[in-house]
């Protein structure tokens, strides 16, 4: 047997590069194009997430075999030459594996439009034909959130940004939230994944109008049997008349005079996040099919329980000038 431990620490030594730097020089390579890429991928930093597990993987096998090997030549004086080798690869395994970890995290950083990581919110609303609809709840194993690791949603009507920004124009808008929550929007069409509770039964200031059986009428089934509303402009909202894609952003004005705006969105899909982490001054954006018009009196909870005419509608027990002190105001030109 010892013999054979003797051939294969010889073989560690003189095929290191094969074992440790080949399987890691393929792995950098990979990551590479990775970034190379960074244009066209929708979630390059779960892409190299995902590299960065696999190369910890592999170099954790390889270092179990190597201390192994190790701890054989401690108790044979005849392998005592093979000490320095085997430290050599065991440092490499350790040391070119975190070297890798550390420049990708750099990389992206410096590379990212962000420069860094950030964490920002916009809390959202879907309202179709009068009612509002959930989005599909998380129901991956162990899993809270519906999206990336990056860009997602925790069953809470809110968007969370968290992490690094390469492209803002996409990685912050709504339609990328619409394809990573397995839904769509254009401005003719809008897909929602949904569960089988189609409906919120949030008890605040908003509240439902129409036929529930009208947005059923809208649902069918994706391709794992899970339920989607799927509008296209012109489909009925029943007595209302027919419908449309539209969105509404309530922004929040940063010139200390405690208000915000609504605006008609004129593409939905290019809708893009506010760089804030609390809402407000972090937006509110509600999406809606329904008939065309030119505002909504539809608000989010957060900008609810602020807005001083509101705000007890939203679940303030009676009315705080210190709490509901926001107002929307109209734009200039008289649009809202």
């Amino acid at each position: 047997m010892l013999p054979d431990i003797h051939n294969v620490i010889v073989n560690l030594n003189h095929k290191q590069h094969k074992l440790i730097f080949g399987g890691l020089e393929t792995k950098m390579h990979s990551f590479i194009s990775i970034l190379a890429q960074t244009a066209e991928r929708e979630d390059i930093n779960g892409d190299i997430k995902a590299l960065s597990i696999r190369v910890i993987g592999v170099a954790s096998l390889v270092l179990i075999v190597l201390l192994v090997l190790a701890a054989i030549t401690v108790k044979n004086k005849k392998f005592h030459g093979l000490k320095t080798p085997l430290f050599v690869l065991i440092a490499s395994t350790i040391i070119l594996p975190s070297l890798l970890l550390v420049g990708s995290t750099v990389y992206v950083n410096v590379q990212s439009e962000s420069k860094g990581p950030v964490h920002w919110h916009t809390d959202i609303e879907f309202w179709v034909c009068g009612q509002e609809v959930e989005l599909r709840d998380p129901y991956a194993f162990l899993s809270n959130k519906v999206g990336t690791s990056v860009y997602h949603e925790h069953d809470d009507k809110r968007i969370h940004l968290e992490g690094v920004v390469f492209e803002k124009e996409f990685d912050a808008s709504l339609e990328k939230f619409m394809q990573v929550t397995e839904g769509a929007i254009t401005n003719d069409q809008i897909i929602i994944a949904t569960d089988e509770q189609l409906f919120e039964n949030d008890l605040d200031g908003d509240v439902p109008r129409g036929d529930e059986q009208i947005v059923r009428d809208l649902v069918v089934q994706d391709g794992d049997g899970k339920p989607v509303i799927q509008a296209r402009n012109g489909d009925s909202c029943g007595e209302a008349g027919t419908g449309e894609v539209q969105a509404f952003l309530m922004r929040y004005n940063d010139d200390g005079s405690n208000t915000y705006t609504q605006t008609k969105l004129d593409e939905p899909k290019k809708y893009i996040m506010r760089d804030e982490s609390i809402v407000p001054p972090g937006d509110c954006l509600i999406v809606e099919f329904d008939t065309a018009k030119d505002s909504t009196d539809r608000l989010c909870q957060q900008y609810g329980v602020r807005d001083q005419d509101r705000c007890t509608e939203f679940g303030v027990s009676e009315f705080n000038p210190e709490l509901c002190n926001l107002k929307q105001v109209e734009m200039e030109g008289g649009d809202r």
